[in-house]
């Protein structure tokens, strides 16, 4: 009796041969993603500016918007300590230890991207503030370079994290971006319009930035069986949201006025955090997929 032979084919999604339509396919959804994102990011930009620069009542409810998050003295000395860290040279550091970590990794594509994405995204936010932007009444101090800074901070932490690690660096980073951008709002340096100015700029550059370590990269990923679904990364931006919250009331923080101004309060603090969770969940589920 002859001895059958049996051949293992490589199972799907762990070093089989891609179709050309698959990869297609997966080309497809990259290019969808980035567009998607740097649209939102200037969608997002042009609205905030078209009403909350360009016009008085605009500009007026941001600035009352601004003095509903509140609290006692030593809340506010806690927050500005804490987003007086931010600076040019936390910014350099960021990019230094980013870089560091994704060479360290032979990841050089992903070093390069995020050089990019820190580069071009404060670059940005600093032409924007003060060359190009104007508002109606006061100074300009539209996008928050401190809230950039800090979604920085927090999206070169999930460019350059292993995949194992990114989901708990995505709550992570949620938690240092909201409690310096919500920071900044309660401690009367920036309104809620400059913070999520500086949310739509990193997501524009973080688009970018992923657009160039996938293309130049060239690393093939097994997208159907390694990317985790949509649901998991909005599932994170959810607790992320909650535990940012809680951040700002252990902080010594509360939300101004009574009956319908308290409730109006808590829906912006829950919006602003919310937005920021869900600009770096986004970053980091795309990251996911296309850079390992």
């Amino acid at each position: 009796m002859s001895e059958m032979t049996t051949i293992r084919q490589p199972a799907a999604g762990h070093g089989a041969p891609r179709s050309g339509s698959a990869a297609g396919r997966d080309r497809r959804v990259l290019l969808v993603n980035v567009a998607a994102m740097v649209l939102t990011a200037l969608a997002t930009g042009y609205a905030l500016v078209k009403v909350f620069l360009h016009t008085y009542r605009g500009a007026e409810w941001d600035h009352r918007l601004m003095k509903v998050l509140g609290g006692p003295p030593e809340a506010f000395d806690r927050i500005v300590r804490f987003i007086s860290t931010v600076s040019v040279t936390s910014v350099l550091d960021t990019l230094a230890v980013s870089v560091l970590v994704a060479l360290l990794q032979r990841r050089v594509a992903v070093a390069a991207s995020v050089v990019v994405l820190v580069f071009g995204a404060t670059l940005t936010t600093q032409v924007l503030k003060y060359d190009v932007l104007h508002r109606v009444v006061g100074a300009n101090a539209l996008p928050s370079g401190h809230s950039t800074a800090a979604l920085l901070w927090a999206l070169g932490a999930v460019l350059v994290a292993p995949r194992a690690w990114r989901p708990a660096v995505t709550v992570a980073g949620t938690l240092v971006a909201a409690t310096i951008g919500v920071g900044t709002i309660a401690g009367r340096w920036h309104r809620p319009a400059d913070v999520v100015a500086a949310a739509a700029v990193c997501l524009g550059w973080s688009a970018l930035a992923i657009l160039m370590s996938a293309l130049l990269g060239r690393r093939h990923i097994e997208h159907a069986a390694g990317s985790p679904p949509r649901w998991r990364y909005a599932a994170l931006a959810a607790v992320a949201t909650v535990l940012s919250t809680g951040v700002f009331f252990l902080l010594g923080f509360e939300l101004g006025g009574t009956g319908i101004e308290r409730i109006g309060a808590g829906i912006v603090l829950v919006t602003i955090v919310a937005l920021l969770a869900a600009t770096i969940a986004w970053v980091a589920w795309l990251a996911d997929r296309e850079i390992d």
